[in-house]
């Protein structure tokens, strides 16, 4: 497919183009600094398209054929694709995509595309960052090999190392099976009360879904949604990644609104502060590897660790030796004793019958 300069925006100047462009590559490139500290299957690559809009190889299937492919109705078009990728203003100028992360995974011998996401960065408070994922497609052959499952791994990932609050994904009807999938395998402190929040108008397209689905996926679908209730409003702890609302609830400030798709919501547990911890405690477990090298070449020293720590073991083993002892005693003493002792105590006690 491509996208050129010519789908960008007749409004826009060569030098305008080119100046929002510059501002979305240096975006992008803090997220493919991200993605290397993130390992994909040996098989595969994980990229960050930093400048998607220049074409594959030829013979090579790019992230824009595969983009290509997603259709959302009258929402999704080639040139709405070519804005999203080229980090411009949607075709009705109504969002904006200059915070736009392009990612793909793809074979690691052809360097074709299987799998490919489009997410955007929102800043909704000082505080408060969410990733917005709004196009996420695979490889038709390369479906149920979970090339998907793994390409949302990383995103997750990501979100985790950008500091993000939360993941909110614009689902289709066809997709939300595979969404709250992966909803119900996180733990419950990773779910938000009231994750799936969809308009009415799109009741009508999600009781198509069945059927078009095997009797086994129908009822897994059907399952999947009955422990998943839908709301028409954001509950308490997501209201605040929608900011402030004018007007009727519609989903805004996201891409599409919630009668054109389930807006369905992940946690993001983990925040900025914990690759830079984790980082820190690696440096301080070299440093501790490489102080203990000449004890683990002295012989003498090993010798003295394995007697310590069998002194050790046997000082627990005779204090448990003198524990079950004393046990056994209390138990004797409880039950009156030995047999002299009772004697002695009938004697002893006229009133005893």
């Amino acid at each position: 497919m491509g996208a050129c300069s010519s789908t960008v925006g007749p409004e826009m100047t060569p030098e305008e183009v080119k100046k929002r462009r510059s501002e979305t590559v240096k975006f992008r490139q803090t997220y493919l600094e991200r993605a290397k500290k993130i390992t994909p299957p040996p098989n595969c690559l994980l990229c960050v398209e930093v400048e998607p809009w220049i074409a594959a190889p030829e013979g090579v299937r790019g992230v824009d054929d595969a983009l290509a492919t997603f259709q959302r109705g009258s929402h999704t078009s080639t040139k709405e694709i070519n804005m999203a990728l080229s980090g411009m203003v949607s075709v009705d100028n109504k969002y904006d995509y200059k915070k736009s992360i392009v990612l793909s995974l793809k074979d690691k011998s052809s360097k074709d595309v299987i799998t490919a996401a489009v997410m955007c960065e929102h800043n909704i408070t000082n505080d408060v960052k969410v990733l917005e994922l709004i196009w996420f497609v695979t490889q038709r052959k390369m479906e149920d090999k979970k090339y998907g499952s793994v390409l949302f791994r990383c995103i997750r990932d990501l979100a985790k190392q950008a500091g993000a609050k939360a993941i909110l994904i614009t689902s289709t009807p066809q997709a939300t099976g595979f969404w709250l999938k992966h909803v119900n395998t996180l733990k419950d402190s990773e779910k938000f009360t009231t994750p799936v929040i969809r308009g009415k108008k799109l009741d009508k397209k999600m009781d198509e879904v069945p059927k078009n689905l095997s009797e086994r996926r129908k009822l897994h679908f059907k399952e999947l949604t009955r422990v998943n209730p839908v709301v028409r409003q954001p509950g308490a702890d997501v209201r605040i990644f929608y900011g402030t609302q004018g007007g009727g609830f519609s989903g805004k400030p996201f891409r599409y609104n919630i009668n054109s798709c389930s807006h369905i919501w992940l946690k993001v547990l983990s925040h900025n502060s914990k690759p830079l911890l984790s980082s820190g405690s690696s440096k301080a477990s070299t440093q501790s590897q490489s102080s203990s090298k000449p004890m683990r070449s002295n012989p003498s020293s090993l010798r003295g660790e394995r007697k310590s720590r069998e002194g050790i073991a046997k000082q627990a083993t005779g204090g448990r030796a003198e524990r079950r002892s004393r046990e056994m005693k209390s138990k004797e003493r409880s039950s009156g004793g030995s047999p002299n002792r009772k004697k002695k105590s009938k004697v002893e006690n006229p009133l005893t019958p």
